[in-house]
């Protein structure tokens, strides 16, 4: 029995030291276990370390993720400029100012020109990495520069989030679009061809944006304005003496009859609205007057007639003239 004890006891054993020492140089036998593998069984691949899952950007949950895009690590700045040139010939400057943004990869945004006096002025789209270079050049051979203004707008973080919102629209609106083969009915179909339609808009709503940044970001704006050189005008000196004074008077007497004819201007029509409505009123006014008058006139009583002295008729009877004088008292 003790014999048949002990044999067992080994075979019991020998099995588990077998699989310790297995365990402890697993990490180092691995290829050579693949190698004197039997043929025909199928080993399963060794997993990579941690040390080298790490090395090779592999997550450690087992899943693969698409590494994300790095941002820029330069800065995105929105360059204006306004130059202000005076120049000899303004349409062969301007002419030159078209030739250099050309040769420079830029082109002309808007342009507006006057001849009364000559006038001209051109906004420039530059390529930002030749912004400085063309700048200096627009300033030294087009004329002489009279002025130039410079602004600089750092857009880098409202870059970096437009950027980072077209991805999450896109990711979302492929979400729906999942959704939608998934629908199972026509409601279900019809919420979701909506909310696909919507995200559509706000993605292309959010790519306009991000394409807009992106364009002034590349190319500087150079507004520049050419004037031509302009003699001041010549100012009269005043004359002195008796045609000088007279010139001034005459110059006052016109200035008081212009005067005079801009006051009566003013007031001809309410003169001629008065004489409408006060001349016929004055009319009537006047008959009522010469109406009453004559109504008095006939009411009135005939004055009373005083007897001639005797010596007055007498004279008369004999054909004698009366005597004057005073009546008696």
């Amino acid at each position: 029995m003790r014999i048949v004890r002990s044999i067992t006891c080994a075979l019991l054993v020998l099995p588990l030291a077998a699989g310790m020492a297995a365990c402890g140089g697993g990490g180092g036998q691995s290829s050579g276990a693949s190698d004197t593998a039997p043929r025909g069984v199928a080993t399963a691949p060794a997993l990579p370390s941690s040390g080298a899952q790490r090395a090779e950007g592999v997550p450690q949950s087992g899943t693969a993720k698409r590494p994300e895009k790095p941002l820029p690590t330069g800065r995105e700045v929105v360059q204006t400029a306004d130059l202000r040139v005076r120049a000899k010939d303004v349409e062969a400057a301007a002419a030159k100012a078209k030739q250099l943004v050309a040769a420079a990869g830029g082109y002309v945004e808007r342009e507006s020109t006057s001849s009364d006096p000559a006038r001209s002025e051109i906004a420039l789209k530059i390529p930002s990495d030749r912004y400085a270079e063309v700048l200096g050049r627009l300033g030294a051979d087009l004329g002489t520069k009279l002025s130039l203004g410079q602004q600089a707008e750092d857009v880098t973080g409202e870059v970096a989030d437009v950027d980072a919102r077209v991805r999450s629209a896109k990711a979302t609106l492929e979400s729906f679009r999942k959704l939608l083969g998934r629908a199972g009915s026509v409601g279900e179909i019809m919420s979701i061809e909506q909310e696909i339609s919507e995200r559509e808009a706000d993605l292309e709503a959010l790519q306009a944006r991000q394409k807009s940044l992106a364009h002034r970001t590349q190319f500087a704006t150079v507004t520049v304005t050419l004037v031509s050189r302009t003699s001041p005008p010549e100012r009269d000196e005043p004359r002195g003496g008796f045609v000088g004074g007279l010139e001034n008077g005459w110059h006052a007497f016109t200035a008081f009859v212009g005067g005079v004819a801009a006051v009566l201007g003013w007031l001809l029509p309410f003169l001629v609205a008065a004489a409408v409505i006060g001349l016929p009123a004055l009319a009537l006014r006047r008959r009522r007057r010469a109406r009453s008058a004559a109504r008095d006139a006939g009411s009135a009583p005939a004055p009373e007639q005083t007897p001639e002295p005797e010596n007055a008729k007498a004279a008369v009877g004999a054909g004698e003239e009366p005597p004057q004088g005073p009546p008696p008292a």
